[in-house]
Order: C-alpha cells, then sequence, then structure tokens
C-alpha cells in the first residue's frame, strides 16, 4: 500500500438529492479526492418524494471511511469539515431529536393544494417577507401537509432542521442554520434577516422549534462522540456551518460578482445569476449567496439530470441501479440534431420556472415506429436543454446578459451535452469541473480555520483544477434549435392546456 499522505486537509459533506459526497482538500487548496455514496428515494405515491435521513448517516459514513481509505488520507490530519446540502429539505425531530417521519423533497409536490391556498390567500404578504413566492418547493407547503395529513406526527414536532443542518445537529449536538438554508423554508424575513414572527405565526410554528440562524463560516464546535463514531475521524476537528449545495457549488466555481452566471448541470437544472439585491421576481428563487451580502438569483427547473437518469435507466436494462452514462452518452451522439423528430419535454415532477405548474408531466412528441433508442436518447438531452433556455429568460428579464456560460453539476461530464447547451444558447460554454458543492463546503472550512480573512477573499481560481473543457456554438446546430424552440414552447402550452383540461 502507498504512504499515507502527510498533509493536513479539511472535508467538504455535500448531502445531494440522490447521492452525498465527502471531499478532501489540501490546506492550500490541494483536491486530494472524493466518495460518493447513493441513497435511496422513496415514491409512495404519484409526485411524492422523501427519503429516511438514517440512510444519509450511514451514506455519510460510508464515504468518509472509504475517502481515507481509497486516497490513503491519514484521519488523524483533518482538521475541520462544512456541509452544504439540497434546499427546502425539512426534518422533524421529536423533544429527544429523533426523527418522527421522512423527510419531504424540494421536488416533491404532495403540497400543491397546500402552496395554491398561500399563493391564494397570503401570496403578497409572504412574497413581502420572504423574498419568494409560494409554491410546492418549499419547506412552508411541507408543512402545512405534514400538520393536515399526518397530525399525529405533526403534534411530536418539537424541532424543525433543514436536511444539512440535521447532518451538523447529529455530528455536534448543536441546532444551527445559515441564512440561505433559512430562506428555502419561506419562514424567513429577508428585509430584517431573521425568523419572520408573522410568516410562523401564519403557519402554526413556534420559533423555538427553528434553529439558530448564524453566518456560513460560523464555528459550531468540534465533533461529538456520535459525530466521531459517524464519520470516523478525531473529535478535534472543527465543524463550520455550510449553506445550500446550489450557492457552494457556484461559490467554487469561481463566482464573486453582480451579473456572473453559472448553469447547473444536476438533478435539478438551473441558472444562477449574482445580484446585490433579492431579485423579488416571481418566477425566481431568490437565496442569500456566499459573499459580500450578494444574493443567488436562480431560474430553477425541476428535472434536468434526474430525467436523463431516468429514462438511461428504462432503456438500458430497466434497473434502478446506476446506468451506464458513457454508453447512453454514445448513443445519443448518433443520432442526429433534432432527434429526428422526436421532442421531451421533461416535466416529470411538474416544473417550476418558467412555469411554476406542479402539475404538468412530461412528454414525447413526435414518436414514430422509426425512431430508435438513440433518438430517446439525444431528445432527453436536448430536451432538457430547451427547458433551460425556456427558463433563462426569467432571467435576462432582470437584466442578465447570458453571453458565456459556466456549466457546473455532474451533467457537464457529458461533452454532448455541454455541446448542445452551447448550440442552444448561441454561447460559449465552460465546462468547469472543480464547481462542485463539496468542495464549495471545503472552501468554507479553509476560511472558518482562518486562513482567508473573509469569504470574499477566497480567490477565485483555488479549486478549480485547470481541466476546464471549453465549447463553441455550432451555427448550423444553433439555427436548427431556434426552431426547435419555438416548437418547444408551442407544445409547452399546449401541455399545459391539456394538464388542467376540465
Amino acid at each position: 500500500m502507498a504512504a499515507l499522505q502527510d498533509t493536513e486537509f479539511v472535508l467538504g459533506l455535500d448531502l445531494g438529492t440522490s447521492s452525498c459526497k465527502v471531499s478532501a482538500v489540501s490546506l492550500t487548496g490541494k483536491i486530494l479526492g472524493s466518495i460518493h455514496k447513493e441513497y435511496a428515494t422513496e415514491t409512495p405515491e404519484a409526485g411524492w418524494t422523501q427519503q429516511n435521513p438514517d440512510d444519509w448517516i450511514k451514506a455519510l459514513s460510508e464515504a468518509s471511511r472509504a475517502l481515507m481509505e481509497h486516497y490513503n488520507l491519514d484521519r488523524n490530519l483533518t482538521r475541520a469539515l462544512a456541509i452544504t446540502s439540497a434546499a427546502h429539505i425539512a426534518v422533524l425531530l421529536d423533544e429527544a431529536g429523533n426523527v418522527i417521519r421522512p423527510a419531504i423533497l424540494w421536488n416533491d409536490q404532495r403540497s400543491k393544494a397546500q402552496a395554491a391556498v398561500f399563493s391564494d390567500t397570503a401570496g403578497d404578504k409572504i412574497f413581502n417577507i420572504a423574498g419568494n413566492w409560494p409554491s410546492t418547493t418549499w419547506s412552508l407547503p411541507h408543512l402545512q401537509w405534514v400538520k393536515e395529513n399526518d397530525p399525529e406526527s405533526w403534534g411530536k414536532v418539537h424541532h424543525i432542521l433543514l436536511s444539512k443542518d440535521y447532518i451538523g445537529y447529529r455530528l455536534t449536538g448543536k441546532m444551527v442554520t445559515d441564512p440561505a438554508a433559512a430562506v428555502s423554508t419561506l419562514l424567513y424575513d429577508v428585509n430584517h434577516t431573521c425568523w419572520s414572527s408573522d410568516l410562523c405565526s401564519m403557519a402554526g410554528i413556534k420559533l423555538t422549534q427553528l434553529p439558530a440562524i448564524a453566518p456560513i463560516g460560523y464555528e459550531l464546535g468540534t465533533l461529538s462522540s456520535a459525530g466521531v463514531e459517524i464519520l470516523g475521524i478525531p473529535s478535534q476537528v472543527r465543524v463550520y456551518n455550510g449553506t445550500l449545495d446550489s450557492t457552494a457549488e457556484t461559490f467554487a466555481a469561481g463566482v464573486r460578482k453582480p451579473g456572473d452566471c453559472v448553469l447547473r448541470l444536476a438533478s435539478a437544472g438551473g441558472l444562477h445569476g449574482i445580484t446585490k439585491h433579492p431579485a423579488f421576481a416571481r418566477k425566481l428563487i431568490s437565496y442569500p449567496y456566499v459573499t459580500s451580502n450578494y444574493w443567488l438569483s436562480q431560474a430553477g427547473t425541476n428535472t434536468c439530470a434526474a430525467a436523463v437518469s431516468w429514462l438511461a435507466k428504462l432503456f438500458m436494462d430497466g434497473s434502478q441501479s446506476s446506468p451506464d452514462f458513457t454508453t447512453w452518452s454514445q448513443l445519443a451522439c448518433e443520432a442526429p440534431v433534432g432527434s429526428n423528430g422526436l421532442m421531451f419535454h421533461p416535466y416529470l415532477m411538474g416544473e417550476r420556472c418558467p412555469l411554476w405548474d406542479p402539475n404538468l408531466r412530461g412528454s414525447f412528441t413526435g414518436i414514430s415506429l422509426s425512431h430508435t433508442q438513440r433518438d430517446f436518447a439525444r431528445a432527453t438531452y436536448e430536451g432538457t436543454a430547451l427547458s433551460l433556455l425556456d427558463a433563462s429568460a426569467a432571467l435576462t428579464s432582470q437584466g442578465f446578459e447570458i453571453n458565456h456560460i459556466k456549466a457546473v453539476g455532474g451533467g457537464g461530464k457529458s461533452t454532448l451535452w455541454c455541446q448542445i447547451i452551447s448550440d442552444v444558447f448561441n454561447a460559449p460554454v465552460d465546462y468547469i469541473p472543480g464547481a462542485d458543492s463539496s468542495y464549495g463546503a471545503a472552501a468554507i472550512s479553509l476560511y472558518g480555520l482562518g486562513l482567508y480573512d473573509s469569504l470574499d477573499n477566497i480567490p477565485a481560481n483555488l479549486l478549480i483544477s485547470g481541466n476546464e473543457r471549453k465549447y463553441q456554438p455550432i451555427a448550423k446546430n444553433n439555427q436548427l434549435y431556434a426552431e426547435l424552440f419555438h416548437k418547444y414552447q408551442f407544445i409547452s402550452k399546449k401541455l399545459v392546456e391539456i394538464t388542467h383540461y376540465a
């Protein structure tokens, strides 16, 4: 066995929608290694997605130990860690701190009736206080659904944590969140930067049920004995307050100033623009950003890489194991631009931007007996790219110019997908492999340790490996996609009509 690496390092823990990732970064910013572990998502009814928080703990435990072993890291040289996670996922705990019921995910649609009531009766009030419009993606409607449909569980609720903060609690015993995660509940007052007593009162939630809010990089403490057992690292490791995966990932991509824009190819898709203030735009989601009191405005779609993964599983072997994306992408390369007339709308879990309709469902249109697996493969990549172009209008209407795209997320590993994005947007695309939520969390750890005097001063290229792949739009492809986009929007409008046909 090779000798252990004799350098001190920090960890970045990212709790994603379908898997967790644990990464090690040296104190000088060198990426030492990463390991990810998947966990199950339960779908007990159509439109429902939920997870068992104990599965997160198990996956993080396995990933941490595998990281040390695979990369020959000396666990005793671990200095600190920070945690990021997907937004909006509330974990309900009883008085003893035990999980009461499965955690409802951000893309779950069961609370559409509750979201509609909030929108109709208190939409303006919520929007003016929380800076975001109520929909099924937010924690508030999820909590209201539990209150109405599972009163036995609701009666036991003593603490409400967000998913990353639940991990922090299990590692340190402290219940603390950051402003971005707090915003994702729809219970946070963006004007006064605190929990909103008005919104909590409206929802029947006590302020004492919510965690303390602290800045990104705030020290929660060192690992508890339970935390040591979970991660297999020493008790003196410091734990710092992290943030949401979308903001951490954008930060890791080197985005530092207003006007910068990132395109995310993950389970969900999204375009992220940095602003000086909350956008207060109904079609956008706004979160506090990592640096300088800036904000991240997100035009997010519900299913992006998740749609590609779903179809690849069905076509490759029908199993629920991880599909062979390399083979799937190669198949897609064999089909022409336009997928021989086959078009995909990725509304598999309703849609967020620009339609904000939880009832929408996806579709393939133009199917014929001549279509092959290759056409379906390419259509998934093209359909998700066109859905992102459709969503981008919500950002450009706020003054953003999408002239050059930084692409992040695991989906960017597909060279075909990045080229399609470049062609569809008619803009150069730089895919940044080092832009990863776990690396953003690691950077927060470096700041927490005092290696940087502010998050603003962490170099934009600290975690960028230099292995970026660059793509230029192909003019003839862009012309074809411009025509297809009109067709995409036309069909989209018809799908909305069909969805709401009485």
